[in-house]
């Protein structure tokens, strides 16, 4: 059995190799245990799900019973030594046992398929799994690596000054050494006295740029060949300086406004993690709005049927798919037909699931809408390459 984090799939064209597998598929999500004292419970309730699965895997023959086996025992699954996290998603197929512990409590669900049920995985692949903080400030720069339910600091490149005295003793710009006298005795971080024409705030914030520029530069080297988000963190008129310089291409619209240490335990991670959810709500009012322009042409549709006969033709560039709805069918793809309707048939399955599958394994965009705001309050819409 593979055991991974939620966290190591960053997007969700990194499902691919799940998404690829020979069915029959058994998926499996259950929450973990909060505390010792409870496990017992949970591995009443994993049995449970075992056995409601148990009547779907025993339409599918021989074949599919030894899977279902190989996932039965709660503890071989949840290895207290190892679980981490707060739920645990199991993928079992003829050539794929895969673990994966998710960073969130999911809803006890077990589906036997032609493929992996994926559903309650596309909201969060949907949104980024790892962004960063950096919390700007004069005393400290900090630069936090970021999951929903965990933060991190890592060292920017380059050992630079974090703290803005130390960087204006140690990598003084050229025209601030010439300003600067060393003569007499020197107090503190102060060394030597400023002097010349203008001194005050105007050239504080000039050196104050000259800091956070070699910040950025350390910034865009630690994260060399990533694409990870940033989220900015300090006071207003910090964080408009460094916005203004910033060569780094993938800066969140929204910070985290006010002091970075003057902030409560948790606090910055909590308003960080909600500029990334406002960052994906623009994300899908955008994929609306280009939906809307192309209505009444050929690139926008919405409705089960036609929806899932694109993403298996593989003409789907944005599939939005709703955070509600489910659609039982199947795909006749000798008929090049879908059936929504369920009729007992062994491929029969949830069709927004097999949308979303053929979206990501034909390289389209997957976003998950609330109910509310789907096109025509179809479960399905999707804007097409062609």
């Amino acid at each position: 059995m593979d055991t991974k984090e939620l966290t190591s799939f960053l997007e969700a064209n990194d499902l691919k190799g799940l998404l690829d597998a020979r069915g029959p598929c058994l998926s499996v999500y259950a929450p973990l245990s909060l505390s010792r004292s409870d496990e017992g419970q949970y591995e009443l309730r994993w049995k449970e799900c075992i056995k409601r699965l148990a009547s779907q895997v025993e339409r599918r023959g021989t074949e599919a019973r030894p899977l279902l086996d190989s996932i039965s025992d709660w503890w071989s699954i949840y290895q207290p030594d190892q679980a981490h996290g707060r739920g645990v998603a199991v993928f079992r197929a003829p050539d794929v046992f895969e673990r994966i512990w998710l960073d969130h409590r999911p809803t006890e669900r077990a589906v036997a398929g032609p493929h992996f049920y994926i559903r309650p995985l596309l909201p969060y692949f949907s949104r980024e799994r790892v962004f960063y903080i950096l919390a700007l400030s004069q005393n400290d720069v900090r630069l936090l690596r970021c999951t929903a339910a965990s933060s991190e600091q890592t060292t920017l490149a380059g050992g630079v000054p974090t703290n803005f005295d130390a960087f204006m003793n140690e990598e003084k710009p050229d025209h601030v050494r010439d300003n600067r006298s060393t003569a007499g005795p020197s107090s503190g971080s102060s060394k030597g006295v400023m002097f010349g024409t203008g001194a005050g705030l105007e050239d504080h914030d000039e050196f104050l740029a000259h800091f956070f520029r070699q910040i950025d530069r350390a910034l865009g080297e630690t994260l060399r060949e990533k694409s990870e988000p940033v989220v900015l963190a300090g006071v207003d008129h910090v964080l408009a300086l460094y916005r203004s310089l910033t060569r780094y291409p993938n800066i969140v619209e929204d910070a985290v406004q006010g002091a970075p240490n003057s902030l409560k335990g948790g606090e910055m991670h909590a308003r960080a993690l909600a500029a990334i959810e406002k960052r994906y709500e623009r994300k899908v009012e955008r994929a609306i709005e280009e939906y809307q322009r192309n209505v009444g042409g050929r690139l926008a549709i919405h409705g089960v049927k036609d929806v899932v006969m694109a993403a298996h033709d593989g003409r789907i560039r944005i599939l939005l798919v709703s955070d509600s709805i489910e659609r039982m069918g199947r795909v006749d793809e000798m008929a090049h037909a879908v059936k929504v309707r369920s009729d007992g048939a062994l491929e029969e399955e949830d069709l927004l699931n097999d949308a979303s599958v053929q979206a990501i394994l034909h390289g389209g965009q997957v976003l998950v809408a609330p109910n509310s705001k789907m096109p025509n309050g179809s479960g399905l819409a999707a804007v097409l390459r062609f």
